[in-house]
């Protein structure tokens, strides 16, 4: 079976931290004899426009020239750049055309074609009508939820997913928000994100407390939340870190905040990592805090979990399918500072607790067949059922 898979967001090569769960799907179904080709934007820092990765067909397309240019997908992705630049709404159209005139020779000899996120969705609506192909809109993160208060967005939307073969949510909550849309139910399966089960793993602590954070620096990830919880964690724990890893447009803003609160050499601001190094430094932590404000289904908090991490989380659609509050992790308001430092300093102090939710996280997401290879065998049978192949 031969599949072009559409997406707005890919890692520009091997190792890449730009959606690299996106990388890990294609190569669980490239193992499991499906030929993939990705055609995925080429981004100013990139390497190659065509490549071979893992068995994978990557071919990249550059909208504007020279690639530096290029603002869709700096400092917090697609979705958020849209939103805060009027500049990316400008390249929007360029970038579209582009997007389908590259996607044309791989829609042709393909047999599905399989769209990650909606915008990509809206190529895919083209393409399955020119070439009379089968169409999956896979959904992730917020951008179903942001379309659908969006008065000018939301009857795209809406178009776009009518036309789909079928629609695979990553969670329960965007399956009922893609229902209100009037979308049958019958056309409409979640699948979850797969995750390595093999890379994330536990391993021996140092002595020094390290709270760790992995995403975008971004408003919807609740980072600076997390920032002034730390300042009140810091007072109960004056030997903790806490490690931000990521990049975005809050950057410069948590800078500011960290030095106002004189914790320079206690919060560590790292760039973006590969899955490798975000493994190493999740086995080195010993609490992990995602206190975002809007979910899809996070691949970071598998990761915490399958690491034996006790996690604090926002309780939010798509997060608290993952954790359960005080069964496998600490559920905390959206917006709220002191919940996190008192779920924090609760959990450093209380080693029993924080030992015994970590296991039991590990556990659940070990007997819950969440791997790669277990998410690209649901998405072959859905390949099967839409191209009525045996």
């Amino acid at each position: 079976m031969k599949v072009c898979m559409l997406t707005t967001s890919f890692p520009s090569h091997k190792g890449h931290h730009q959606s690299p769960f996106i990388l890990s799907l294609a190569e669980a179904l490239a193992r499991n004899k499906v030929k993939v080709d990705v055609v995925c934007p080429f981004y100013h820092k990139g390497k190659d426009k065509e490549e071979t990765i893992n068995g994978v067909r990557v071919h990249r397309f550059q909208y504007l020239y020279p690639a530096t240019l290029q603002g869709l997908h700096k400092g917090g992705g697609l979705p958020h750049n849209l939103k805060r630049s009027h500049l990316s709404k400008i390249e929007l159209m360029p970038y579209l055309f582009v997007y389908f005139l590259k996607a044309i020779k791989y829609a042709r000899n393909a047999d599905i074609i399989h769209a990650q996120w909606s915008l990509s969705g809206l190529v895919g609506v083209y393409l399955k009508k020119m070439f009379k192909k089968p169409l999956i809109i896979s959904t992730r993160g917020v951008a179903v939820q942001k379309a659908s208060k969006s008065k000018w967005m939301k009857p795209i939307l809406k178009s776009v997913l009518k036309n789909a073969d079928y629609i695979t949510p990553n969670n329960i909550h965007h399956l009922e928000s893609i229902k209100k849309l009037g979308i049958p139910k019958s056309k409409i399966i979640s699948i979850p994100n797969g995750v390595d089960t093999k890379l994330y793993k536990p391993r021996a602590k140092t002595s020094q407390k390290k709270i760790l954070f992995v995403g975008w620096l971004i408003e919807r990830k609740g980072v600076l939340d997390l920032v002034n919880a730390f300042t009140k964690i810091h007072e109960q724990h004056p030997q903790a870190i806490l490690q931000l890893i990521g990049s975005g447009s809050l950057k410069s803003k948590i800078k500011t905040t960290i030095k106002k609160a004189g914790l320079q050499s206690k919060v560590k601001m790292i760039d973006s990592v590969s899955p490798e190094k975000v493994a190493d430094y999740m086995s080195k932590a010993d609490l992990f805090i995602l206190p975002s404000l809007t979910e899809g289904r996070p691949n970071v908090i598998y990761e915490a979990m399958l690491s034996q991490l006790p996690i604090i989380a926002t309780n939010i659609p798509g997060t608290n399918e993952l954790i359960q509050n005080k069964k496998n992790g600490i559920l905390v308001p959206t917006k709220n500072p002191n919940a996190i430092a008192k779920a924090a300093i609760e959990l450093l102090n209380n080693n029993t607790k924080a030992t015994k939710l970590a296991k039991t996280a590990r556990k659940n997401i070990l007997t819950s067949k969440v791997s790669w290879d277990d998410s690209a065998k649901k998405f072959i049978k859905l390949y099967k059922e839409a191209t009525c192949a045996e």
